[in-house]
């Protein structure tokens, strides 16, 4: 056997080889003697001692894929120092290795060769590849919708912008209509993306909680309905088949409406805007106590590679840099998230220019008798024995709330913070109703309801306010208020609200 030459450097030679978890091993080519280190055969599977080092022997660990590989570079080697990499067995379990070498000449032909298992570094590097590529794709989708956000939001600005200073100057009379019109549109526009916003940020913080009420199932899929025909008028598809299920009239779900509502006007909306013929079928079934809703369209379909991530949020189907159809990428998130939160689930079946399936459920349904309710929308309103307190410190807001009332005849005293809202209401007694903004200046709208109802308790307030989010609502019920509506809001939504309260 090859024997080194001092007892100090062998003794140094295994502190370091153990340390770093390097194998040596020396061969001579005249006398085909063999040297394995401690960490050799460790890294083979043998203790020390209970095997003779041969090349046979090592070369049975190698993975027979590898052995031809693994002999020519051990030939190269005597031509040049080598580096390979390669499989082995430890124990029966697949490993990796790696061995860095060279042959030289002294009295024998000698072949000295560094040995190391890799695997575990092999493993944390995929690992860090995979995080560094996760990192770098979520950076770009950040990037890509940031910049698709820009787009998104200086669109519509610019439309409302651009209008407005041609109203602005005056010099024309016979567009106002048109441009008031487009300014409204691109206002919604706005809102719809700020809304998206802000309801990702509620749903991922788990501040967003279901409102279950009972619901009439028929009136909710004529609302979609209507929206949906809506959509296709101003897309100008009316040449789309529009298919929706024959409702029975007295049919009620206990569940969020709203949260129904916004799920199925987003999977519309999509459908619509990917449809160019054919049609949109909109249905549903009862599975037990669980609604399954199925939308259905023939248009462009969804490449299969995209299909496991268009319920991400950011993620569109087209993620090539262009986006020809709009939106941010967050209305199937969304629409995931607000299932999630109801206790539901959704999956979706699609072909290439054959046309995409949604299909989502809800469980825990209830179907009860109808509960009738009056619907008064239709209803013209004359309430010119009336008096209402218009609460309001924004003095655009308050011209837009006089205009709608205006028709009605309804007698309007201003108020522009909550104090004065508290003096007009308890210096009058022919007041009948308040509309209370919330955030006033010195008192805001809440405590001014809670003050005035000390005094007048069966004053009917209903708050008028830019508050949205998950629990303003109920603030508002809780202070005292009647209703509580959500700026922005329109002249009918109003109006059917205070009708409840006046006759």
């Amino acid at each position: 056997m090859i024997k080194l030459n001092t007892t100090t450097e062998i003794r140094q030679l295994k502190k370091i080889h153990s340390i770093a978890g390097i194998g040596y091993w020396v061969y001579n080519y005249s006398t085909k003697d063999f040297w394995w280190s401690e960490v050799t055969h460790s890294i083979l599977g043998y203790q020390t001692g209970n095997v003779i080092p041969t090349r046979d022997i090592l070369k049975k660990h190698i993975h027979p894929e590898d052995l031809v590989f693994f002999e020519e570079s051990l030939k190269q080697m005597q031509l040049q120092p080598m580096e390979i990499e390669f499989r082995f067995y430890k124990n029966g379990e697949l490993r990796l290795g790696k061995i860095t070498g060279e042959v030289y000449k002294e009295e024998d032909i000698i072949e000295e060769v560094l040995f190391q298992d890799i695997t575990d570094i092999k493993i944390k590097e995929f690992e860090i590849a995979k995080a560094w590529n996760k990192a770098l794709e979520a950076e770009n989708l950040k990037n890509a919708f940031l910049a698709n956000m820009s787009h998104e939001l200086r669109t519509p600005l610019n439309s409302i912008i651009g209008f407005s200073e041609l109203l602005e100057s005056g010099n024309i009379k016979e567009d106002i209509p048109k441009f008031a019109s487009s300014i409204k549109d691109s206002g919604l526009q706005l809102l719809k993306i700020i809304e998206d916003l802000l309801k990702v940020s509620m749903l991922e913080s788990r501040t967003a909680k279901p409102v279950k009420r009972n619901f009439n199932l028929h009136n909710m899929m004529k609302d979609v309905k209507s929206l949906t025909n809506k959509l296709l008028s101003n897309n100008k598809k009316n040449h789309l088949q529009l298919n929706f299920p024959n409702i029975e009239v007295n049919q009620v779900i206990k569940s969020d409406q709203n949260k129904i509502i916004s799920i199925l006007s987003n999977l519309l909306h999509n459908a619509v805007k990917f449809t160019e013929n054919g049609g949109i079928t909109c249905s549903y079934r009862f599975i037990n106590q669980t609604i399954e809703f199925t939308i259905s369209d023939t248009g462009k379909g969804i490449p299969t590679k995209s299909q496991s991530n268009v319920f991400q949020r950011f993620r569109q189907a087209e993620e090539n840099g262009i986006n020809n159809f709009g939106g941010t990428g967050l209305g199937l998130y969304i629409s995931r998230l607000e299932i999630e939160l109801l206790g539901g689930k959704i999956w979706i079946a699609s072909e290439e220019k054959i046309g995409t399936t949604v299909k989502f459920s809800i469980p825990n349904v209830i179907d009860q008798e109808l509960i009738s309710e009056t619907d008064s929308t239709t209803n013209l309103y004359n309430w010119e024995n009336y008096t209402v307190v218009v609460a309001e410190d924004q003095f655009t807001n308050y011209k837009i709330l006089e205009a709608y009332l205006q028709p009605t005849n309804i007698n309007i005293i201003w108020a522009k913070t909550g104090k004065e809202a508290m003096t007009a209401s308890l210096q009058n007694p022919e007041v009948n109703l308040i509309l209370m903004d919330i955030n006033m200046p010195h008192t805001n709208g809440l405590e001014a309801t809670k003050l005035i109802k000390k005094k007048r308790p069966d004053l009917t307030i209903i708050a008028q306010t830019a508050y949205a989010l998950e629990g303003d609502r109920e603030k508002s019920l809780k202070a005292g208020c009647s209703e509580h509506l959500s700026k922005p809001f329109n002249k009918s939504d109003l109006l059917l609200c205070m009708s409840r309260y006046l006759p």
